[in-house]
């Protein structure tokens, strides 16, 4: 028996498909783009937003998004581990002291890295980059008379290394330096140092020199007495 029109069950719709969440989509696409590192904060924003939206009675592609932050951890470990091993090693980023700060210097002179207890100079400053070399035989206005090093810390600017300079520097001048010899001659002289520039200290240079300077170029002939120290350090 036929059913009066308007009875029983009409014709069913399919159910629709949920849609994918575009959120999801936009995490893996990030996700996977992670080599250039500047998507992947994006993807692991995304992808939290669309695990929420996704999953059972809700939209599609959460399989997206969980492989979206997947592939984007994977790339955040592994920019962690690079720059992690860079910073960790300043050698694989910076120049060695010997290519950055230790080249070699113009002739007749001498820089921080081949300046040695025993030369002459002309007028140097108190952070060397180069100065010029003299015979000690012909009148000079500085001799280099030892040399020790400093302790490590950031680069001491103006005078932070003043303190510990004199107190090496006393020891050195009183071993090194025939001051019988000064006094009799009657030459005026100063106790100096010359201490690496900012380049060669930030590159691990501590080596400081003790200087004796007559500001007058008044001295001839080496300051030191026979058999005086050279080495580096000094004493």
């Amino acid at each position: 028996m036929n059913q009066p029109y308007g009875f029983g069950h009409p014709p069913g719709y399919p159910p629709q498909r949920p849609k994918t969440s575009g959120l999801a989509i936009a995490t893996l696409v990030l996700g996977l783009a992670g080599c250039l590192a500047l998507p992947l904060l994006p993807a692991i924003i995304l992808g939290i937003i669309a695990l929420t939206q996704t999953g059972p009675g809700k939209q599609q592609g959460r399989g997206l998004a969980i492989g979206g932050l997947a592939a984007a951890g994977i790339w955040t470990i592994g920019w962690v581990a690079l720059l992690g091993n860079t910073m960790g090693n300043p050698d694989d980023y910076t120049a060695s002291p010997s290519s950055a700060s230790c080249a070699t210097p113009p002739s007749g002179h001498a820089n921080i890295c081949t300046l040695k207890p025993g030369d002459c100079l002309h007028q140097p400053v108190a952070a060397v980059t180069s100065v010029e070399l003299a015979a000690c035989a012909s009148p000079h206005s500085t001799e280099v008379i030892g040399a020790f090093t400093a302790t490590d810390g950031p680069w001491p600017g103006g005078g932070e290394l003043k303190a510990e300079a004199l107190t090496h520097c006393q020891r050195i001048m009183a071993k090194n330096v025939d001051s019988p010899r000064l006094n009799a001659a009657d030459v005026y002289t100063d106790l100096g140092y010359l201490k690496p520039e900012r380049e060669a200290w930030e590159h691990g240079v501590r080596t400081v020199f003790c200087t004796l300077v007559s500001p007058d170029s008044q001295l001839t002939g080496s300051v030191l007495v026979p058999g005086a120290d050279l080495a580096v350090p000094t004493g």
